[in-house]
């Protein structure tokens, strides 16, 4: 049986990198070089992220219709926000989301889209959404890429502002136990803060002389 031939234009494509993770690469770099003092304000590093992401691999694969109809969507928010305060914006933008997760959340642009939407409802107080939406992407992304470790973390915030202890708890020990390492300092800060909440003295030490061992330059070991 004859092989099929492949176009100059199609082995050319083949050979390059990657346009999403390429994009994402550089911005981990980033991340990994100035994750001290950005590691405790993780909700406002997922909307950098986000945005991050977004724009740039927008302009560079503009046929991605995942990534189109993201684009629409937040250019829907930032209408609404621009008349009325953040969570009445968010109520007007959410059918939108919606529809995105409906037509593209298994595509990196539905994904990302699902991240920026979680940590939108959980800085407006609408923790059970934001809940519901970081579960949703614990589950769309590879094991020990950053971004599951960044779900898990907004999963973890927002369980603890509801007072669900034990699940924040196991939501940042799952960062702790997975192969990524940006948010790992603050996965073990946040635990030790539940830990101390919960009334667990030697767990408390443990993970405080964790951070301490592991993690000497963590800005707010310290604190603890």
């Amino acid at each position: 049986m004859a092989q099929k031939r492949i176009s100059r234009a199609r082995k050319r494509d083949l050979e390059q990198p990657d346009e999403f993770l390429t994009l994402t690469s550089r911005l981990l770099e980033k991340v990994r070089t100035y994750w001290k003092p950005i590691s405790a304000g993780v909700g406002v590093l997922m909307v950098i992220l986000a945005g991050i992401l977004v724009a740039g691999y927008f302009s560079e694969k503009a046929e991605d219709k995942a990534f189109v109809l993201l684009n629409q969507t937040m250019h829907r928010y930032a209408a609404e926000r621009a008349s009325q305060d953040a969570q009445k914006a968010l109520e007007a933008a959410t059918p939108e989301f919606e529809d995105l997760f409906f037509k593209y959340g298994d595509r990196e642009g539905g994904m990302v889209g699902r991240l920026i939407f979680a940590q939108m409802n959980f800085e407006a107080g609408r923790t059970e959404v934001a809940i519901a939406q970081y579960t949703a992407a614990t589950k769309g992304f590879p094991e020990g890429s950053y971004a599951l470790s960044a779900a898990w973390s907004g999963l973890g915030y927002a369980q603890a502002a509801a007072g669900r202890h034990e699940d924040a708890i196991i939501a940042f020990s799952k960062i702790i136990a997975g192969q990524d390492t940006v948010l790992k300092a603050d996965a073990v800060y946040q635990r030790a803060l539940l830990y101390r909440i919960t009334g667990r003295d030697a767990a408390y030490g443990e993970a405080l002389q964790t951070l301490m061992d592991n993690y000497p330059g963590f800005m707010y070991a310290e604190m603890l």
